[in-house]
C-alpha cells in the first residue's frame, strides 16, 4: 500500500461517524435518541468520536420524549437539534412529537434506523428474526406528512452533504422538521471525513414593499383595526414590534389559540383570547403568523373587512381546509414584515379608541381575576392554580398542556408561556418542558398538566431523564381522574342529550386515579398531593424552595374540580 492509500484508510470513517460530525458542523449540538440494533455505526461513533466533534447523545427511554425534548430545546433557543430513533416501531411512536413540531413550524432532524435490506453476510445485513417482521414497503409514509423533506441513506459518500441539505431546508422558511433513514448496511460503510456544510438556509424573506404600503394604509384609515397572533419568534422581536405597532397606531390585539406567548398579560393593548367578541366590529384584520385565527361557527370578520394575513406561509399550505377570508396575503418573515408595516404607519393614536381597548383589556383580565378569586378555597379550579403559579413564576416560563389557557397565567414579557400545538398530540408540555430547561437549566420551569396528558408523557421516562441530566423540573399535576377535552366537546355538541343528564359521561372518568406522586418518587422527586385549594401557594413556595436549595425534580399532584371549557 502506497503512502497516499495510508493516509486515505485514516481519514475513512463510518457513514455513523460522517452523520455526527456533519450534524455538529451545521449546529446541532444535541442528538436526542431512543436507539435499536440499527444504530450500531452511531453508537460505535459515539464512543469512539473526538466529543467536540459530535453532538451530544440524550438517551431516553420513549420516542415522543425524544422528539418533544428537541422541540422544547428549539423554543429556549431558536436552535435546531436532532432525534433518532429505531426503526418502523420506533418511529411510529415518536409520529406524535413529529405532527407537535409540524403544526408549530418547530424544525427536528429527525433520523430513524431502516431495517437491513440484505440477507448475506454483507457488513450490518439481517441477524435477527425481528429484522423481517420490522420490515416495511415504505416506512417514510409514517412521517412524510409531517416533515418538509425525506430521504433514505444509499451511500456513505452522501451522508454528510444529505445532512447539510437537510438542515439548510428544515431551517428555510417557513421551517419545519426533516427526515433521514439510515438503513444499517450503508450506514456501515466508511467515507471521507466531512468538512464544511454544503448548504446553507436563504435569507429570511423580506415583504414586498408595495403590500406593506397597501396594508398600512388600510390599518391607518381603519376605524376599528384588530391584530391577531398566536406565536412569537424566540428573540422575542416579534413582541416588541407588534406592541409598538399597537401602541403607537392605538390597535387591539387578540392573542388566540396561544403556542408562543407574544404579549405580555400587562400590556394595555391586549383584549384576551376570545377573538369573537371583536371580529364583527373589525373594520380591518391583521392576521400575524396564526394557523388558527378564529372559528368560523363562533364568530368571523364582518363582510365587509379587509382582512389581511402576514408570515412566511400566510395561507398556511400544508393544511388542506383553512377557508379564512382574505383579501390580501403577505408573504414574508413576520418579524421583517411587522417591521416594515411599523415604518410605513403614521403612528398617530387615537384616544378615544385607545380607552375603548383600554377598557376591554380591564375587562377581560378583571373576569379572569374573578374566576381565580372563586376557586380559591375547597377544591382548587385552573384560573386558580395559574395565579398560584404566577405568583412564584418571576422570569421562570410555563409548559401548559390542558394546565389552563395562556389568559390565566401573569407573565411580564414574551415567550413565558408554551401551549401545546393545534395538532393536539397527547403528552407534549412535559418532555418539552424537559428539552427548554435543559437548554436553560437555572430558570424555574414549570409544567402545568392536566392527569391525562400527564399519563401520555410517558412520566417514568421524563422523570429519568430529567434526573440523569440533573433538571429540576416543577410538575403541577391537575387531577380531575377525567378525559375533560372529552366530556367538554360532548357537551358542547349535545348540550341537553344523555351524556349531559347522566351521572358520569360515558369513557371520561378513569378510576381509580393513580398516584402520581408515587411514579414521581421512584425518579427521585420531591412529592404532594394538594386536596385544597388554600394549601396551594405554600406548597409552591416549597417547591421552589426544593428547586432551588436541592436542584430536585418536583410534582405537586393538585385536586381539581371538573373544567367548564377553555376559551
Amino acid at each position: 500500500m502506497n503512502r497516499q492509500s495510508k493516509i486515505q484508510t485514516q481519514t475513512e470513517i463510518s457513514a455513523g461517524e460522517a452523520i455526527l460530525r456533519s450534524l455538529k458542523s451545521n449546529g446541532i449540538d444535541y442528538l436526542f435518541i431512543n436507539p435499536g440494533s440499527d444504530f450500531a455505526p452511531i453508537i460505535e461513533a459515539l464512543a469512539g468520536a473526538p466529543s467536540e466533534d459530535i453532538p451530544q447523545a440524550i438517551p431516553s427511554a420513549h420516542e415522543n420524549v425524544v422528539v418533544t425534548m428537541a422541540h422544547g430545546y428549539f423554543l429556549a433557543t431558536g436552535k435546531m437539534q436532532a432525534a433518532a430513533v429505531h426503526v418502523n416501531v420506533g418511529l411510529a411512536n415518536a409520529v406524535m412529537g413529529l405532527l407537535n413540531a409540524h403544526s408549530d413550524n418547530v424544525p427536528v432532524f429527525m433520523m430513524s434506523g431502516r431495517n437491513p435490506l440484505t440477507e448475506g453476510d454483507r457488513m450490518g445485513s439481517r441477524h435477527t428474526p425481528i429484522q423481517y417482521g420490522q420490515e416495511m414497503f415504505d416506512q417514510t409514509a409514517l412521517v412524510r406528512e409531517a416533515v418538509k423533506w425525506d430521504y433514505e441513506l444509499r451511500y456513505a459518500e452522501n451522508a454528510a452533504d444529505l445532512v447539510s441539505r437537510g438542515c439548510a431546508i428544515a431551517r428555510m422558511e417557513p421551517r419545519g422538521s426533516v427526515y433521514l433513514s439510515l438503513p444499517r448496511e450503508p450506514l456501515c460503510e466508511t467515507t471521507e471525513l466531512p468538512h464544511a456544510p454544503t448548504q446553507v438556509s436563504p435569507a429570511v424573506p423580506y415583504p414586498d414593499p408595495q403590500a406593506i404600503e397597501r396594508a398600512a394604509k388600510a390599518l391607518a384609515e381603519a376605524e376599528n383595526p384588530l391584530i391577531i397572533c398566536s406565536r412569537g419568534d424566540e428573540a422575542g422581536e416579534l413582541s416588541a414590534e407588534l406592541q409598538a405597532i399597537a401602541t403607537e397606531n392605538s390597535i387591539a390585539v387578540s392573542e388566540v389559540y396561544v403556542t408562543r406567548n407574544v404579549l405580555p398579560t400587562r400590556f394595555p393593548n391586549a383584549v384576551g383570547g376570545n377573538v369573537a367578541a371583536h371580529l364583527a366590529d373589525a373594520d380591518v384584520v391583521l392576521v400575524v403568523d396564526a394557523s388558527v385565527a378564529w372559528i368560523e361557527a363562533k364568530g368571523a370578520p364582518a363582510a365587509d373587512a379587509e382582512v389581511i394575513h402576514l408570515g412566511p406561509d400566510p395561507l398556511f399550505t400544508r393544511i388542506p381546509v383553512r377557508g379564512y377570508r382574505t383579501t390580501q396575503a403577505i408573504q414574508c418573515n413576520a418579524v421583517a414584515g411587522l417591521r416594515a408595516l411599523r415604518a410605513a404607519l403614521p403612528g398617530q393614536p387615537n384616544g378615544d379608541r385607545q380607552k375603548a381597548i383600554e377598557a376591554k383589556h380591564d375587562q377581560f383580565f378583571g373576569r379572569i381575576a374573578g374566576k381565580a378569586e372563586a376557586g380559591r378555597t375547597g377544591l382548587a379550579n385552573k384560573p386558580w392554580v395559574a395565579k398560584c403559579i404566577s405568583d412564584v413564576l418571576g422570569d421562570g416560563v410555563v409548559f401548559s398542556e390542558r394546565g389552563g389557557p395562556r389568559p390565566l397565567f401573569d407573565v411580564s414579557g414574551p415567550n413565558q408561556w408554551f401551549g401545546n400545538t393545534q395538532a393536539g398530540g397527547l403528552g407534549w408540555a412535559l418532555p418539552a418542558a424537559l428539552g427548554f430547561q435543559l437548554a436553560d437549566p437555572d430558570r424555574l420551569t414549570v409544567c402545568v398538566v392536566g392527569d391525562g396528558s400527564y399519563m401520555f408523557a410517558n412520566p417514568i421516562a421524563c422523570h429519568q431523564v430529567a434526573a440523569a441530566q440533573n433538571l429540576p423540573l416543577l410538575t403541577v399535576v391537575l387531577n380531575n381522574g377525567s378525559w375533560d377535552a372529552v366530556r367538554n366537546s360532548t357537551l358542547d355538541i349535545y348540550p341537553d342529550g344523555a351524556a349531559a343528564r347522566a351521572n358520569h359521561v360515558p369513557t371520561v372518568p378513569f378510576m381509580p386515579t393513580p398516584e402520581f406522586g408515587d411514579i414521581a418518587a421512584a425518579c427521585g422527586c420531591h412529592a404532594e398531593t394538594i386536596e385544597l385549594a388554600e394549601d396551594l401557594p405554600a406548597a409552591l413556595k416549597r417547591a421552589v424552595k426544593v428547586i432551588r436549595e436541592e436542584r430536585r425534580q418536583v410534582l405537586l399532584d393538585v385536586k381539581i374540580g371538573m373544567d367548564d371549557g377553555e376559551k
